[in-house]
């Protein structure tokens, strides 16, 4: 709460200077309030634009943090990505792609282009596929070598549907943002297996752009803030479908994190 804290005593102590300076009337309210309110807009504005600032590099800022690690990559070990056996039930399989071919929030921004349904949705829709990723950190601990949790359900982006079906759909180059205390995992399982141009790519310690294709019974695990990665532009008359669920080691989120957070949530599927 520092942050806003700071915040509010520099709106207070400039307000009351600009007051006592006798450049106003002190008779007249809104002649007083005008300085607040030009001030206050402004603090806002450069508020926001610091905000999106740093999102942007946090992002965006390329660090090949898979050279730093000593872990060699190998099946038994996990070195901030990895593809491993699971899949989606069966029985899940139809539901989901009727949510995703009626439901959601397209967002079209630079840098990326695609529809998300979002995990208060998917609860309303289809509790089934929430009781099932609340069974998921069992075995996603024991890949990793650490204790997980599910991310907190009222977060949009903990569990969710990513649809590309329109040609040209896309994530850019970036890192995932990291909002907790604890380390951040993504796992990546398909709800659709028909090839398509939109893979995923990362990154490797070398710096080489690598493709993933995931078959049925397969899915990707990697910790988003750690791996460079982005989901290729889909071609015409093609559709993937992607079931995106996170994990994270504390659910602690510091508050300006939160901010962090909300804002890419308002941005990604409309809603806080």
């Amino acid at each position: 709460m520092k942050y806003e804290l700071v915040s509010i005593i520099l709106i207070i102590a400039t307000y009351n200077f600009i007051l006592t300076s006798g450049y106003f009337d002190e008779d007249t309210l809104k002649v007083k309030l005008i300085p607040l309110s030009l001030f206050g807009m402004f603090a806002f504005l450069i508020f926001v634009i610091s905000i999106l600032s740093i999102f942007y590099y946090r992002t965006t800022h390329y660090v090949n943090y898979l050279a730093e690690t000593q872990i060699k990559n190998v099946d038994d070990q996990f070195s901030f990505i990895k593809k491993i056996k699971l899949s989606i039930p069966d029985e899940y399989i139809t539901p989901l792609l009727k949510i995703a071919h009626t439901q959601g929030v397209r967002i079209e921004i630079p840098k990326k282009k695609q529809k998300c349904i979002s995990s208060k949705r998917l609860k309303e829709s289809f509790p089934e596929i929430i009781d099932w990723y609340k069974s998921l950190p069992r075995k996603i601990s024991k890949i990793i070598g650490d204790d997980v949790k599910i991310t907190p359900l009222s977060e949009s982006n903990s569990i969710c549907l990513v649809v590309y079906e329109k040609a040209g759909d896309y994530i850019d180059w970036h890192f995932d943002t990291n909002h907790y205390n604890g380390r951040y995992f993504t796992l990546l399982i398909p709800v659709t297996f028909i090839e398509t141009c939109g893979n995923y790519q990362y990154r490797n310690k070398d710096k080489q752009i690598q493709t993933v294709n995931l078959m049925e019974g397969e899915a990707l695990l990697f910790e988003g803030d750690k791996v460079y990665h982005r989901a290729k532009k889909i071609c015409a008359n093609q559709t993937r479908i992607v079931l995106s669920c996170t994990f994270t080691t504390s659910q602690k989120i510091p508050t300006i994190e939160y901010i962090f957070q909300v804002i890419k949530n308002l941005g990604i599927f409309g809603e806080i």
